[in-house]
Formats: C-alpha cells, structure tokens, sequence
C-alpha cells in the first residue's frame, strides 16, 4: 500500500508539473485567465502530492537517515501549507473580488515584491528545502535511483528563491524572464517525479 500511494502522489506531482508547464508557455505568448487559474490550481495540488511522496520516502529511510527524512517531511507539509494559502487565495476570494478593492489589491498574486509572491518564493524555497533532505534519506541501488537522489538533492540550490525578497535587490521589469526561469523549473522537477514514479513502482514489483 505505502509503494502504490508513492507511485499514485508521484504521477500525480508530474501530471501537475506538465499542465503548469503548459500553461507557463501559453504565458508567453498571450495573457489567459483560464490557464493563470488552472496554474493555481494544479500548483496546488502539486503541493499535496510532494507531501505524500515525501511521507513515502520517510517510510523506506533507513534508521541512520530518519532524521533528514523527517526533516524533508516537516519541510514539504510547511512548504504545501503556505502554497495552498497562497493560491487558493486566488482561486476564490481574488478571482471572485469577495473583499474591499484594497484588501484585494494586497491579495493579489502579482509583481516581484507583493505580498503573496513573496510568500510564493518562502513555499518553493521550503520545497527545496524538502527535496534537498528526502534526497538524503534515499538509499540509491540502481542507476535510474542514483539519478533521482542527484536530482533531489541538487534541487536544494533552489532555496535560495525564499532570500529574494529578503535581500536589497534593485527593482526590475520582469518581462518574460519569471516565466521562462519558471518553465527552466519544470524541465528540471518534472524528471524528479517521473524517476519517482518508476522507483516506486519497481519497489512493489520486487515485493
């Protein structure tokens, strides 16, 4: 049971990932509602996954690397809680405008340095966090796990988007560039879920 959840939360973390690589590219080129929400939307549900395939993960560490499973445990449910907040923030009361004008301005996922984005970059620097130390719990035994703790653990270098908005960083016109180093993201994450998938799925058959 605990493998085929592994297998379930990893499949679905990488169908999430892919539909927000969709919809990022469909950024580029024309500013769309329907896919901005749906990111939300799937960026959600990419959260929930993580937490379950890093409780996975936890189950299968070894005595000696329980800690720094933990550790990428505790980090992803931090991680997936202000992400839900963030984004089903967007899904309901701005997309539905359901408070004061500037109440909603302040709630409203924006440009660099709004309230909600900074708390954006803190949630994915503490995925970061939680993949760099689930990477560390993982006992690699064949070339495809070898791969996949690589990617985990160097995936840690991305935490330092939660410094961002903490350091005095001049102010610059984003243009396209958030969107293309997003979609540098998904290119990146999305072998982590794929390789996930296929770890946990070979685990069941042998057992």
């Amino acid at each position: 049971m605990n493998r085929k959840i592994g297998f379930i939360s990893s499949a679905v973390a990488g169908g999430a990932v892919a539909i927000f690589l969709i919809c990022l590219i469909v950024a580029l080129f024309t500013k769309n509602a329907f896919t901005e929400n749906l990111s939300y939307a799937v960026c959600t549900v990419l959260s929930w996954s993580w937490v379950a395939t890093a409780v996975v993960y936890s189950c299968y560490a070894k005595k000696e690397r329980s800690a720094a499973a933990k550790t990428g445990v505790a980090a992803g449910i931090i991680y997936s809680t202000i992400i839900s907040i963030v984004y089903y923030t967007q899904l309901t009361t701005v997309l539905y405008k359901s408070v004061d004008e500037k109440i909603l301005q302040a709630f409203t996922f924006s440009a660099a340095g709004s309230w909600l984005f900074n708390l954006d970059l803190l949630g994915y620097g503490l995925l970061a966090v939680s993949t760099f130390f689930t990477g560390l719990s993982l006992q690699a035994e064949c070339r495809a796990d070898k791969a996949l703790k690589w990617l985990l653990t160097l995936h840690g270098i991305f935490f330092i988007c939660m410094l961002a908005p903490v350091l005095p960083l001049p102010a610059t016109n984003q243009g396209n560039g958030g969107t293309i180093a997003l979609i540098g993201w998904c290119l990146f994450f999305l072998p982590v879920c794929v390789l996930s998938a296929i770890h946990f799925k070979r685990s069941a058959a042998l057992n």
